[in-house]
């Protein structure tokens, strides 16, 4: 038996599952999804010392590339099904992908998502994921904010930066943002998605992910960062990988999201003019040298 067969047989294959909506056993030249609905499809890519470092257990790798993709699905208001995993790793060893299985079946049980197929290739490590999700009441878009709009964020930002300011000190206690990132479950989103307007998760920073909002939308906003309410020091505004969601809704529904999400924190206003002011609690501007997290 290949490398390649006996590492896909051996771990991947044990990690997938058939259904109703995923009738195919992998194996085949494509995956089948069987759906009469509309169906959000994102894709993302984790690559060694661009996304992780390289001594990141190959467990916590599976774990964040998942994570990862899934928090696209659901920042449009829907909830991740299944996906397409591609692997590309210079030497496999029966101990890595041990590891990386054990990583892919914990975010399964996690959030009821099942692996359908995918690739494995020799070359630098990278993870792909092509995620997919059926549309809930109402997709949620970027372009949707509208004047007057309370902006929220699910939870506080920062977690994301402190776990792996924990990694670095080889603190490995859960929970851990950045290494296990935790989503908002299927009944949030669920409960949510009737009185969203926009949403997108935050992953490369708070006013980098909320530009996109208002860059979409051709609106403003007005934040007031609470430091003792929303983030443990000022840089988590920019730091990003926290995947929590920055959402819009209207005025009238703020109730109704409270009930829902009890941490979420409102940081502010959609505005007309089409820039971003910040302040403190105290109405002084701030500033910042960057948005957030640039690949490049």
């Amino acid at each position: 038996m290949n490398k390649e067969k006996y590492f896909l047989e051996k771990y991947l294959k044990p990690c997938t599952s058939v259904n109703e909506q995923f009738p195919l056993e992998i194996g085949d030249d494509c995956a089948i999804i069987s759906s009469s609905e509309d169906l959000l499809i994102s894709s993302d890519n984790s690559v060694i010392d661009v996304h992780f470092p390289g001594t990141l257990d190959a467990y916590f790798i599976a774990y964040r590339a998942l994570a990862v993709a899934a928090s696209d699905i659901i920042a449009m208001g829907a909830y991740p099904d299944g996906y397409l995993l591609n692997i590309t790793i210079p030497e496999p060893s029966d101990e890595w992908f041990k590891l990386f299985s054990n990583g892919i079946n914990d975010f399964n049980d996690d959030y009821g998502t099942s692996l359908i197929g995918g690739d494995l290739t020799k070359g630098q490590l990278n993870i792909s994921v092509t995620v997919f999700g059926k549309k809930s009441k109402k997709i949620i878009k970027r372009s949707g904010a509208e004047v007057d709009d309370n902006i929220y964020i699910s939870n506080k930002l920062g977690l994301g930066k402190q776990g792996y300011e924990l990694y670095n000190k080889q603190i490995l206690d859960l929970p851990n943002q950045y290494l296990k990132p935790k989503l908002l479950s299927k009944e949030s989103i669920k409960a949510l998605n009737p009185f969203l307007n926009s949403a997108i998760d935050v992953s490369d920073g708070l006013l980098l992910d909320l530009s996109r909002i208002c860059d979409q939308s051709q609106k403003g906003a007005i934040l007031t960062i609470y430091d003792d309410v929303c983030i443990n020091s000022i840089d988590d505004v920019v730091a990003g990988d926290d995947y929590v969601l920055l959402f819009t809704c209207a005025t009238k529904h703020s109730e109704a999201v409270k009930k829902i999400l009890p941490n979420a924190v409102k940081l502010g206003t959609i505005t007309q003019e089409k820039e971003i002011l910040v302040t403190d609690k105290e109405g002084k501007k701030m500033n910042f040298e960057k948005l957030g997290w640039d690949p490049f």
